[in-house]
């Protein structure tokens, strides 16, 4: 059954067709049935195909949209995750857990297994810090936390050298939940994480779990942001790209990103900043031949631009973009 709220964005669809180029599956398939036009016919006509599977829930379709049609209402409504996927989701919940997960699944030689091992190379635990009057609170993301443990303790650092006391608070924002259509499950995530938060400054490492949490109604910044307000910007000292994160891109923070970059002279010309990276969430690990088609895309048009390295600030971006061997570095990364 339709929910309302989805049934509503349906009937805003006029099929004009400007989602499509949009879209990065469609894009590499040239099909309707992985477009968000053809999604939403499926829905709306409840039909049956791979389509609904195949969306990487990055929302661009929206940006493109002419008649505002809000696409992601109608794919978490259509989608519900299999008792394996919810596993995997309450696993990100707990970055400790999802810690001894991924330690585990690498050890395996099953093809998922194999597939983990070509994005994750390291996995750490979490860091965990909680300082005594704590005036900032560090949100670093569950895949950021033990994936990109050194680039926390980098920008926890360069804080603390700053005057800042600082509190980290891992866990998941629920982002991961809402691509799968475990929504009530995403809410329930999210308000766990920022339970204590109330009314202290917060930022959060992760962009789309930045605008996640913003699209939610909580009061968080973005790296990016922090940095532009209190007078910071970083160097990268070589010719660079900026990747625009789906969702954040969505909420408007590429500005910040493109801002807390002081050497612009050293930015080169990318086509599509904002095309998808291929990760998709935890698309990449169930749709592997479309995720790799896209992340070959997405690496053509980086090596196009000559640039030596790429700024993700999203960190399932940053497994994607790297896998493909290019050089990724997180804003955090760059600050001294």
């Amino acid at each position: 059954m339709i929910e309302s709220n989805a049934e509503g964005e349906i009937n805003k669809c006029v099929h004009c067709g400007f989602c499509l180029e949009s879209c990065p599956t469609y894009v590499i398939t040239r099909s309707e049935v992985h477009s968000p036009r053809g999604r939403i016919m499926e829905v709306k006509l409840n039909l049956k195909s791979d389509g609904i599977d195949t969306c990487m829930y990055c929302r661009r379709c929206e940006i493109a949209c002419p008649s505002g049609v809000i696409y992601s209402r109608i794919i978490t409504s259509a989608r519900k995750p299999d008792v394996f996927k919810k596993i995997m989701l309450k696993t990100l919940e707990k970055p400790k857990l999802l810690y001894v997960a991924t330690k585990g699944i690498m050890k395996g030689n099953g093809e998922f297994s194999l597939r983990i091992r070509e994005f994750i190379k390291q996995v750490n635990l979490p860091l965990e810090i909680n300082e005594k009057n704590a005036n900032l609170y560090v949100i670093p993301g569950c895949i950021m936390s033990t994936y990109f443990r050194d680039t926390v303790k980098n920008v926890v650092s360069f804080l603390q050298k700053s005057g800042f006391r600082i509190k980290i608070i891992n866990g998941c924002c629920g982002l991961a939940h809402y691509s799968e259509g475990e929504v009530k499950g995403g809410d329930i995530s999210l308000n766990e994480l920022v339970k204590d938060l109330r009314e202290k400054e917060a930022i959060c490492l992760s962009s789309n779990c930045t605008a996640h949490m913003r699209e939610k109604g909580i009061k968080v910044m973005d790296l990016s942001e922090f940095l532009i307000k209190t007078g910071t910007k970083v160097n990268v000292g070589e010719p660079f790209v900026v990747h625009y994160p789906c969702h954040a891109h969505l909420d408007g923070l590429s500005i910040y990103l493109e801002d807390a970059i002081k050497d612009k002279e050293n930015e080169m010309e990318m086509e599509d900043p904002s095309f998808e990276c291929g990760a998709g969430g935890a698309f990449f690990l169930f749709n592997k031949e479309i995720s790799d088609s896209v992340i070959e895309e997405k690496n053509r048009k980086v090596r196009a631009s000559k640039a030596k390295v790429v700024i993700s600030t999203n960190p399932s971006c940053s497994l994607a973009l790297r896998k493909s061997g290019l050089r990724v570095v997180h804003l955090g990364d760059l600050l001294h």
